[in-house]
């Protein structure tokens, strides 16, 4: 029976997301109609099947969205929009994980391994090159970077060394959320911000640049001060890898990311649904040109089998904040927000920052998942009522998401590492990476203050 149940729910998620697509064309108010039955049978099922956390912050949004709602007497229009508010994200995450398919299957797998026996041989380098694979395909395949740098990572004798193993992918898959348009976090922080993703993307990158070299600094430090040399007395293995394959990929992720941008610069479409329109096309685009299209449509489904099923957790927390913020809006709860920041911040856009970050980081530590106080800050706080732009307070939530999910034990790549690493959450989360959180989001700070000061934001 469970089995029947998964299945429906993977046809009806894919159903939710070619029907969405498909009616930005046609806008018919039947396909939306259809969409919300199915949306509303998909998340039955999901909370039927979740466990854990996000059974435990899933039915927390959705009980208190509806108690709001019930509460303060909201029409029936306003929950349906209140349950498709973050449709888009669902559609998103259900067609991203197709990118991974070139990257699985495409040749690249094996060359970044031969990668690893080639180059890391160090502490140091080894962090370097897990981080940044961790942040580099971490833009194509979200959550799914988690599996595939362990896998990868194996390939080096330092994989054995747990804390460096976790803490590097932690914070490289951190780097890649503080930006990057195909992961959920940045979609709906842009949405909720009502800020531009082509404006705020430099400054974002920035910060994700300072965030990885955060992290490479104290592991080299960590390294010096546990007695070993940052420069590896070793000589470089002689093993040979394919480097027109690390080529290959650092092109068409390349293209894919610049595509992006600027589909969604010239038509106006906004940069989340041009990422799943772009996760549905680019990858049989990708697998045709280097002559693998056979393995693409073959993988399919896999992808039916093994994606779809593990969204229900994404499915549960994206539609209950959606749900949530909706909620906040509509009772004018958040105006309560908007005072109590006022009182303690003014007209001062360092304070805000300062007061918005350490509030989410704290909450994250003590194990609240950041999408809650991102969701009911991003949902209330009017960029305007504090002297500052949409891009600002969008940065500002970036940070908080990217830091907090690195040290939260309920964000799912903590507790994904967690049970791949035989570490508690505890562990992966705030006992490694708090150091790195707070100079990180220090000198984040710093450098978007300086960037105010010069007028550029």
């Amino acid at each position: 029976m469970k089995d029947l149940f998964t299945r429906i729910r993977c046809i009806l998620t894919l159903g939710i997301a070619f029907v969405f697509l498909s009616n930005l064309f046609i806008k018919s108010t039947l396909m939306d109609d259809f969409n919300q039955l199915m949306m509303i049978v998909v998340v039955g099922l999901s909370f039927w099947e979740v466990r854990g956390t996000t059974l435990v912050i899933g039915f927390m949004l959705f009980a208190l969205s509806i108690l709001l709602f019930l509460f303060y007497h909201a029409p029936l229009n306003v929950w349906q929009q209140a349950l498709q508010e973050n449709i888009y994200l669902v559609v998103m995450f259900t067609l991203v994980p197709l990118l991974g398919i070139p990257i699985k299957h495409g040749g690249y797998f094996e060359a970044l391994q031969g990668v690893f026996k080639r180059y890391v041989y160090n502490d140091s380098r080894f962090y370097l090159l897990v981080s940044f694979v961790s942040a580099f395909v971490g833009v194509l395949v979200n959550l799914a970077v988690v599996s595939l740098v362990l896998q990868i990572s194996q390939a080096s004798t330092r994989s054995s060394n747990r804390k460096l193993l976790s803490s590097a992918i932690v914070r490289g898959f951190a780097t890649c959320t503080i930006w990057a348009p195909t992961t959920a976090a940045i979609a709906l922080i842009v949405h909720l911000s009502g800020a531009s993703w082509l404006l705020f993307s430099p400054y974002a990158i920035l910060c994700g640049v300072i965030a990885g070299l955060v992290g490479y600094f104290m592991t080299m430090y960590e390294e010096k001060r546990a007695g070993m040399s940052a420069a590896s007395a070793f000589e470089e293995p002689d093993v040979k890898y394919d480097g027109k394959k690390v080529f290959e990929l650092s092109v068409f992720s390349i293209i894919l990311i610049t595509a992006i941008a600027v589909i969604s610069l010239v038509t106006g479409i906004h940069t989340v649904i041009v990422v799943s329109l772009a996760s549905l096309i680019f990858p049989f685009v990708w697998m045709g040109i280097i002559g693998r299209l056979g393995i693409l449509i073959r993988e399919f489904r896999g992808y039916f089998q093994e994606s779809v099923p593990k969204l229900k957790n994404e499915i549960i927390l994206f539609v209950g904040a959606g749900l949530f913020a909706t909620s906040i809006n509509y009772s004018h709860l958040g105006n309560y927000l908007s005072v109590i920041l006022s009182l303690f911040v003014g007209q001062n856009a360092v304070l805000l920052a300062i007061v918005i970050i350490v509030s989410i980081l704290i909450l994250s530590a003590l194990g609240i998942h950041p999408i809650i106080p991102v969701t009911i800050i991003g949902g209330t706080v009017q960029a305007a009522a504090y002297g500052v732009t949409p891009t600002y307070v969008a940065l500002i939530l970036a940070i908080s998401w990217a830091m907090g999910i690195s040290i939260s034990p309920s964000s799912a790549t903590v507790i994904a590492l967690s049970g791949l690493t035989g570490q508690s959450p505890m562990n992966v989360g705030p006992r490694w990476n708090s150091l790195y959180v707070i100079i990180a989001s220090t000198l984040m700070i710093l450098i978007l203050t300086v960037f105010r000061l010069i007028g550029w934001l």
